[in-house]
């Protein structure tokens, strides 16, 4: 079972058991928790305390490089998927495993970060960032003129109105 499936209070009295020094097994029968969930749960209280066994609050986002180095980790025979998502704090272990199959798919550029969602379209009638600078260099330009201009009739000694 999932870890949001347990309640707060479930997951600090199976703490409380395995700092009182409880054995696997004993964590098992006593909680009703597969053997790999009882592992996987002291590795992550060893590493983060009771929260870190609770289910992140928002998704985390990792940086190609970061993925990078944790594919090559895997491909260079240095960890397991489990051994690597506890070292490098990645939450999941099938994570890793899709990053290393994209990998393998299609290299590097296969785990480019995307941005997630709709993209947002731009409102009709407002100009953009192009527009908006070649209607200001368009401005400055005619304001150079006209300086020059005002500066050419003073020097001729006209008036400026």
């Amino acid at each position: 079972m999932l870890s949001k499936d347990y309640s707060a209070e479930f997951k600090q009295r199976f703490a409380d058991r395995y700092a009182d020094g409880a054995t696997i097994t004993m964590l098992q029968h006593e909680f009703g928790l597969t053997k790999s969930t009882v592992k996987l749960w002291r590795e992550r209280i060893d590493q983060g305390g009771v929260g870190a066994i609770d289910r992140p609050k928002k998704n985390n986002r990792y940086p190609q490089e970061f993925k990078l180095r944790v594919v090559e980790a895997y491909l260079r025979g240095e960890g397991d998927y489990r051994a690597l998502a506890l070292e490098h704090g990645v939450r999941n272990s099938a994570q890793i495993r899709d990053w290393v199959r994209r990998y393998r798919e299609g290299g590097e550029d296969a785990l480019v970060v995307h941005p997630s969602g709709r993209r947002r379209k731009e409102p009709a009638g407002e100009e953009t960032l192009e527009q908006r600078c070649a209607r200001l260099e368009m401005e400055v330009e005619i304001l150079k003129r006209m300086s020059a201009s005002a500066t050419a009739l003073s020097a001729a000694g006209g008036s400026t109105r």
